[in-house]
């Protein structure tokens, strides 16, 4: 039976849906969640993530509870000590993709065991029909908003084209696009605040997703492709950049590259963008879809 530690105020986080909420509905009756590690029993499987303290660990090694430690972003610059302590006292550390892994390994000598993020959308139709307004769009958190220069990717896009709006869902909007008021003036940047069905709509409405990053940044280099596979899932294509680990498995569906590069591929090869939705819908349904993660969350047992 497995457990997923979820303190109480942190369910809409994207870390915990992917991680915990979205996992568990293609898991069995019996595994769940608890929202304190001292309602842990021996016998259950607890899955720790990073909203823990040391003790929460010497609870769970003193009382003889067997625990994953998952790891899904690269804190050690933050919270090394901690870290370290968790992945040694664990049972088994998961992570969620190869390039995490090397580096749990070189930080703490154990191998983690890898498990993807799941998609939490419904798959929609495959949809490519951009007029002459081309509406593009961005969803992601607060400090994803801000890792990158806003006036660079406006000024690849208007390499393309100067007719487009980018619609943006994001964390306190007005915190975000503070100092992004003269794109939101012209009325080039449009903001919303994030929630589960405004980011659907967005997307639904959307000709394309586009999700920049930086390329240096190591926080960066391990990110899940979860934000990819939900434009996917929706049936729109996605430019993002190259750079991240795990984008690279999805390099045949999506179009990895600058954006001026890629919006100049898409409008300029309509029936090859719809044939990639398609083909990335089915490998998210064969790699990423709750059963198939749950299952992998099932096969941690046979491993602790």
């Amino acid at each position: 039976m497995i457990k997923f530690y979820i303190p109480k105020g942190v369910l809409r986080r994207a870390s915990v849906r992917f991680r915990a909420s979205v996992p568990l509905k293609g898991m069995r009756k019996e595994d769940g969640y608890i929202t304190k590690v001292n309602e842990a029993k021996p016998g259950e499987l607890i899955v720790l993530a990073k909203n823990i303290h040391f003790e929460d660990v010497d609870y769970l090694k003193n009382n003889n509870i067997k625990f994953i430690f998952d790891i899904c972003d690269d804190k050690w610059n933050k919270d090394s000590d901690l870290y370290n302590y968790a992945c040694k006292n664990a049972n088994l550390v998961t992570t969620t993709c190869e390039l995490l892994q090397t580096k749990i390994k070189e930080y703490t000598g154990k191998t983690a065991f890898i498990i993807p993020d799941p998609t939490e959308r419904e798959k929609e139709e495959p949809i490519f029909r951009p007029g002459e307004h081309i509406k593009l769009c961005w969803y992601g958190g607060r400090k994803s908003f801000s890792l990158f220069d806003w006036d660079n990717v406006f000024n690849e896009i208007k390499s393309v084209t100067n007719n487009f709006t980018v619609h943006a869902v994001t964390a306190k909007p007005d915190r975000a696009a503070k100092r992004l008021t003269h794109l939101i003036q012209q009325k080039k940047l449009i903001m919303y605040s994030w929630d589960y069905d405004t980011q659907g709509k967005i997307v639904r409405e959307s000709d394309i997703v586009i999700l920049p990053l930086p390329q240096d940044m190591p926080l960066v280099q391990v990110k899940s492709p979860n934000r990819l596979i939900d434009g996917l899932q929706q049936g729109r294509f996605v430019i993002a950049n190259k750079g991240v680990d795990s984008y690279e498995k999805l390099k045949d569906y999506v179009f990895l590259g600058n954006i001026k590069d890629g919006l100049n591929w898409a409008l300029n090869n309509k029936e090859q963008v719809l044939e990639k939705i398609k083909l990335g819908q089915q490998y998210i349904q064969e790699n990423h879809s709750p059963e198939t993660i749950g299952r992998k969350w099932i096969e941690t047992e046979k491993l602790v």
